[in-house]
C-alpha cells in the first residue's frame, strides 16, 4: 500500500510557501505511481490507473500529447499523487480533466500557468474552458464537481487562501432511462434490442458451422446467460463452469467470474434453462482455442525456443542458433516466399520476403534464428501482463477460455501455429453489426422483421437481460449481485422499462391485500371507525375486551371504563385472548352477584341495588360471551350490545317521563353488525 502523509498547512507561511511545501511532500514523501524517476515522467500508471499530464490547449490524441505548462504541471502531479494516496481509485479521468481546464483558464486569463494566480475571475474562466473542451452533460457535471473539489482543497490547505467559494454551474444530467419524454424513449429504444433480435442470437448459435461463427456465437451465448460485459467474458478461464448444490440438494451451475468496475471475484449463477447451452458454448471455445493455449504454454515453459509446427523446414530444437535461410524463415512464420525451393546460396536476397513491419525490423537487424523468432513471439503475443492476461493476474494465458491463434478466422492469411491472442470488444461488435454487411447475421441471411439488417452491440445484451429481469420482478439486490454491480443503485442505468411499465409495477406492489380486522386486532394494529360501522374518521382504541369507538374529543368516558355494558364498545369474534378475558369477567361478576344476593338476604342496607347492578352487568357479559362462542357468527364480526340496552342519561329521563318507549326485549340480544342475534 502506498504510504500516506497528510499535508497540514502552517499559518505562519504564506500561500506560496505552503504550495512549495505541498509539492515537496508529494514528490519526496509519497510513493503512489512509483518513486525515483517516476515523478519526472509525464505519464503515470499504477495497475489499471493511467494519468497523462497533457495540456488541452493543443490537440490531444491517444498517440501524442504536449505536457502541461510549468509550474502548473508540478502542482498537478502533487495534487494527483496526494489525492490518489488518500483514496486510490481505478480512474482519475475526471480529476485530470479538471486540471486541464484550470491550466487552460490560467493561461488564457493570466498569461501563465501558475496556480497561485488563481482568482474568482479565473475560476469562472475554468467553467468556460470546460464547456469548450467537453460536450457531454455527464462529463461536464463530473468535471465541474472535480474543479470545485480542487478549489476547496486550495482554500482549505491555504495554498491559495483568498479564493472565494465556487459552485459548479453544471447540473446533474437527466438519467435518460428514467426520463418520460421523447429523449428518454429514444434512449431506451437505442439501448434495448427487440426480443425477436435476441432470439436470432440463439438461432445464430444453433446454425453456426464454421469456426468463426462457432467462436463468436459462443461468446454471445455467455453474454446472454448472465448480464455481463464483454471484457469480463474474454477473461474467463477454461474451468469457468462450476457446480454447487442448492438448499434442495439440486446441483446449480455458476461461472467463476471476475466482475469489472470494482466488484471483483464472484460466482455468476446460470439459470437452469441455460445450463446445456452454456456447457456447449464453453466446449466450443475450449476446442477452438486449444492450439493457441498449447502455443502459449510452450512459449512460457521453453524460453528461447521456437515451437516447431508442420510447416517448419528445419528443426528448431536442433538448429535454434543457426541463421535461417529466407525460405526457412518464411515457412517458420507462415508467409509466402516466391523463390521457395531453389538452391540456397549467397545470391538469394531477403528483399523477396514480404512480411509485417516488425518482422522486417528483425530481418534488418540480422536477427533471423529460431531463437530470435522465439523471443519475437513472446514480445508480440505475450502482452503487457505476460504470462497473465489481466492486470489482476488471475488467469494465465494458457488457461484463457477465449484464446485463439493469429489469423484464426481470416479468409486469406494462413493461421500462425505458434501464436495466441484474445479478441477485442470491437472485433466481437463487428461480427454483430457490420456496416459492410459482413456480420454473422448477414452471412446467414438473418434480418429484422421489417427486413432491415440486424445491428447489435455486446453491451446491449447486458441491457436486455437487466430489463427482462426487472420485468420478471427480480429484486434490486439480487439483480445487482447477478450482474456483478458494486452498487444496487446502478441498476437504474440498465432498466429500460417504459414509464407505464414502472407505474404498473408500483401499483402491483402497493395493491397488497389489507389484513382483516381480526388479524389486525390480534396484532394490535390500527382499525378504522368505518370498518367497525361508525361513520367517523379516526382509529378505534383497543381495550381488554375489544375496541372502543367513543369520541373522546367530544366528551370523556361516561362509563368509567365499564366497557362490557357500553354500546360504544365492540368485541371481535375469533380472538381467543379477549374471549378468555370475558369468561373470567363473567365468573367474577357471577361471584359478586352471589355475594350481593347473600347480603340482601342478610338484610344489609343497599345490597338490593348491588344485586340489580351485578345482574345488569352479568347479563351483558354473558350475552356477549355466548355470541362470541356462537358457531353461526363468522370470525372477524364486530359485536356490540343494542342501542336500547344502554340508553343515555337524556334517553332514560325521557323514558321515565313517558315520552319514549322502553326497549321491548330485555337483555339477551347482541348486535353483530350487520347481524342481529335474538
Amino acid at each position: 500500500m502506498d504510504n500516506l502523509v497528510q499535508f497540514v498547512a502552517r499559518a505562519e507561511r504564506d500561500g506560496k510557501a505552503n504550495l512549495a511545501e505541498f509539492i515537496r511532500l508529494a514528490r519526496e514523501d509519497l510513493t503512489a505511481f512509483g518513486t525515483g524517476g517516476a515523478w519526472d515522467s509525464d505519464q503515470w500508471q499504477h495497475n489499471e490507473t493511467v494519468v497523462v499530464f497533457a495540456t488541452k490547449t493543443v490537440p490531444l490524441t491517444a498517440y501524442s500529447f504536449i505536457p502541461m505548462a510549468e509550474p502548473f504541471k508540478e502542482f498537478a502531479k502533487a495534487y494527483v499523487r496526494y489525492r490518489y494516496s488518500c483514496r486510490p481509485v481505478k480512474s482519475l479521468a475526471n480529476l485530470i480533466q479538471a486540471l486541464r481546464c484550470v491550466e487552460a483558464a490560467l493561461l488564457s486569463a493570466t498569461g501563465g500557468a501558475d496556480i497561485s494566480k488563481l482568482t474568482g475571475a479565473v475560476m469562472d474562466v475554468c467553467a468556460q474552458k470546460c464547456r469548450e473542451f467537453y460536450t457531454s452533460d455527464e462529463v461536464l457535471c463530473n468535471t465541474g464537481r472535480e474543479i470545485a473539489k480542487l478549489f476547496d482543497f486550495l482554500r482549505d490547505k491555504s495554498l491559495v487562501p483568498s479564493l472565494p467559494v465556487w459552485k459548479s454551474p453544471f447540473k446533474k444530467p437527466v438519467i435518460l432511462t428514467e426520463d418520460i419524454g421523447p429523449a428518454g424513449q429514444a434512449h431506451r429504444s437505442s439501448k434495448l434490442p427487440a426480443n425477436d433480435t435476441m432470439l436470432m442470437v440463439a438461432d445464430l448459435f444453433a446454425q453456426a458451422t464454421d469456426p468463426e461463427s462457432r467462436y463468436f456465437s459462443s461468446i454471445l451465448i455467455l453474454l446472454m446467460a448472465t448480464p455481463s460485459r464483454i471484457s469480463e467474458v474474454l477473461q474467463l478461464p477454461i474451468d469457468c463452469i462450476q457446480w454447487e448444490s442448492d438448499d434442495a440438494d439440486v446441483p446449480q451451475m455458476y461461472l467463476r467470474w471476475r466482475a469489472a468496475k470494482g466488484k471483483g471475484a464472484m460466482k455468476k449463477w446460470v439459470v437452469p434453462a441455460m445450463h446445456d447451452v452454456v456447457e456447449e458454448a464453453v466446449r466450443r471455445l475450449d476446442e477452438i482455442g486449444a492450439p493457441a493455449r498449447e502455443a502459449a504454454r510452450f512459449a512460457f515453459e521453453n524460453p528461447g525456443r521456437f515451437m516447431r509446427h508442420v510447416d517448419c523446414i528445419a528443426d528448431p530444437n536442433l538448429e535454434s542458433k543457426r541463421p535461417l535461410f529466407p525460405d526457412e524463415f518464411c515457412a517458420a512464420i507462415g508467409v509466402k516466399y516466391s523463390r521457395h525451393g531453389r538452391l540456397r546460396d549467397d545470391s538469394l536476397s531477403w528483399s523477396q520476403v514480404k512480411v509485417e513491419k516488425n518482422i522486417k525490423e528483425l530481418i534488418d537487424q540480422g536477427a533471423t534464428t529460431y531463437s530470435d523468432l522465439a523471443n519475437y513471439v513472446v514480445q508480440t503475443f505475450g502482452g503487457l501482463y505476460w504470462p497473465y492476461i489481466d492486470a489482476a493476474q488471475t488467469v494465465k494465458t494458457w488457461d484463457a477460455l477465449c484464446l485463439h491463434r493469429e489469423n484464426e478466422f481470416h479468409k486469406e492469411f494462413s493461421v500462425k501455429p505458434f501464436s495466441w491472442r484474445l479478441p477485442s470488444a470491437n472485433e466481437v461488435n463487428v461480427r454483430l453489426s457490420s456496416e459492410k454487411g459482413l456480420s454473422l447475421f448477414d452471412r446467414l441471411g438473418m434480418k429484422n422483421p421489417d427486413g432491415s439488417n440486424i445491428k447489435l452491440t455486446t453491451h446491449q445484451l447486458r441491457h436486455w437481460l437487466s430489463t427482462m429481469s426487472e420485468r420478471a420482478g427480480m429484486d434490486e439486490f439480487t439483480l445487482a449481485q447477478w450482474a456483478g454491480r458494486a452498487r444496487a443503485a446502478d441498476n437504474r442505468h440498465y432498466d429500460h422499462r417504459s414509464p407505464e411499465e414502472r407505474l404498473e409495477s408500483a401499483r402491483d406492489l402497493l395493491s397488497i391485500d389489507t389484513p382483516s380486522v381480526l388479524e389486525r386486532f390480534k396484532a394490535r394494529q390500527p382499525v378504522t371507525y368505518q370498518e367497525l360501522g361508525v361513520d367517523r374518521l379516526g382509529t378505534a382504541k383497543a381495550t381488554l375486551y375489544g375496541m372502543c369507538v367513543h369520541d373522546y374529543a367530544m366528551a370523556p368516558c361516561q362509563k368509567q371504563r365499564e366497557c362490557m355494558t357500553c354500546k360504544e364498545h365492540l368485541c371481535i369474534k375469533g380472538d381467543h385472548v379477549t374471549l378468555e378475558r370475558i369468561r373470567r369477567l363473567e365468573t367474577q361478576t357471577q361471584l359478586l352477584l352471589e355475594k350481593a344476593q347473600q347480603a340482601d338476604k342478610d338484610g344489609d342496607f343497599g345490597a338490593d341495588r348491588w344485586v340489580d347492578n351485578h345482574k345488569w352487568k352479568l347479563a351483558h357479559v354473558r350475552a356477549m360471551r355466548m355470541a362470541l362462542e356462537h358457531p353461526q357468527i363468522p370470525d372477524g364480526a364486530p359485536l356490540r350490545i343494542p342501542e336500547g340496552h344502554d340508553p343515555s342519561a337524556v334517553r332514560r329521563a325521557l323514558m321515565d317521563l313517558g315520552m319514549l318507549d322502553r326497549p321491548e326485549s330485555e337483555i339477551g340480544s347482541i348486535v353483530a353488525a350487520p347481524l342481529m342475534l335474538e
